[in-house]
């Protein structure tokens, strides 16, 4: 597929991550201080059935989404220093686990996608309770949820399967109801979504369709599709300043960066088996990519779409969560899995979570 440039600005990369590849490259500035390469600071052990995390500024907490073991009904989401990693705060979920989330700090309002039933779940991160369950009939397969903090909006993303077709539900954080359920256009399997503000639209991942949708908030629709770049595309990450999609694809182990005014490729990267979760930096000069299979996150250069290391984190890394105040990045690292009926593996490398330091 050509190269088109991307439209806009390129971002540019912060002092730390311009003189770190160019002393990379040997030609760092005369009497410039060595600066450290980019580490895994710290790994602990958390609890089962890690997800997704992210970082809350009404909490000052890393909160992660636990389901707890096989069978159980311990599920959770636990509250993080995120310098130590220390256990803070605990929100009881039972048998309703959450597995992805995202908060608006606007209103201290955590949610999570309760895909065992099917259900949004709001969570008030003050009082640690969940203050109601929204969902759109029965049977949802919701996966990914994305916050719209401005005008009190969730987007929640539902796969498809059977009869039910795949759907993007708009909801209503103010009144806890879902106001809209888009279906027209997202035929193929959506996964993960981007959402732009000044557009007020949505990129959608088709992860059967091995495409990229987008989804205009205003016509309730998918108003254009374009190749992913690559196999299996299931995450995105947008960048407003320099116009470009990040996409991972998990079945070829790939990161796309994807050029939004064109829908064409700018450039495809290795990365590793199952490349699965990405997310930007705060100054968008890196690209965090976790690599289920590989047991790696790669840090991509953003300005030169260039892979700059893979760090080895722990089993099945998952999902990355980025704190842009600090800077720090942080991954949940899943267990191997036991075959069902079996006893579980004792696995030491998984149910951990990882803080990067870069």
């Amino acid at each position: 597929m050509p190269i088109s440039p991307a439209a806009g600005p390129r971002p540019a990369l912060s002092r730390r991550h311009l003189l770190a590849l160019l002393g990379a490259a040997g030609v760092a500035a005369k009497g410039s201080p060595a600066l450290a390469a980019p580490t895994v600071e710290r790994t602990v052990k958390v609890a089962p059935g890690l997800y997704e995390l992210v970082v809350s500024t009404t909490t000052n907490l890393l909160h992660v989404a636990s389901a707890g073991p096989r069978g159980g009904n311990s599920a959770k989401i636990l509250g993080l220093d995120p310098r130590t990693l220390e256990l803070r705060s605990t929100v009881e979920l039972g048998d309703d686990p959450a597995f992805g989330l995202a908060v608006n700090d606007r209103t201290g309002m955590l949610f999570g996608t309760a895909t065992r039933d099917g259900k949004l779940l709001a969570i008030d991160l003050r009082s640690g309770t969940v203050k109601a369950q929204i969902g759109e009939g029965a049977g949802a397969h919701v996966r990914q949820v994305v916050v719209d903090e401005a005008r009190n909006r969730a987007f929640v993303s539902v796969f498809g399967a059977r009869e039910k077709p795949s759907a993007i539900w708009v909801v209503d954080t103010s009144a806890n109801t879902v106001s809209t359920v888009i279906t027209e256009g997202l035929e193929g399997g959506i996964s993960g979504l981007a959402y732009d503000p000044a557009g007020d639209r949505l990129f959608a991942a088709a992860m059967q369709a091995n495409e990229v949708v987008e989804v205009s908030l205003a016509r309730k629709a998918g108003v254009r599709r374009f190749a992913c770049g690559g196999d299996s595309p299931v995450n995105l990450a947008y960048d407003a300043a320099g116009g470009r999609l990040f996409c991972t694809n998990q079945k070829s182990g790939q990161l796309s960066v994807l050029d939004v005014a064109s829908g064409e490729a700018l450039k495809v990267l290795e990365t590793g088996a199952g490349a699965l979760g990405v997310s930007l930096s705060g100054d968008g000069a890196v690209a965090y990519v976790a690599n289920r299979g590989a047991g790696t996150v790669s840090l991509v250069d953003t300005r030169n779409l260039s892979v700059m290391t893979s760090l080895e984190t722990g089993t099945h890394p998952n999902t990355v969560a980025v704190d842009r105040r600090s800077g720090l990045a942080y991954v949940t690292n899943k267990a191997r899995m036991a075959p069902r009926g079996q006893p579980p593996v004792e696995d030491p490398n998984g149910d951990t979570v990882s803080l990067i330091r870069a």
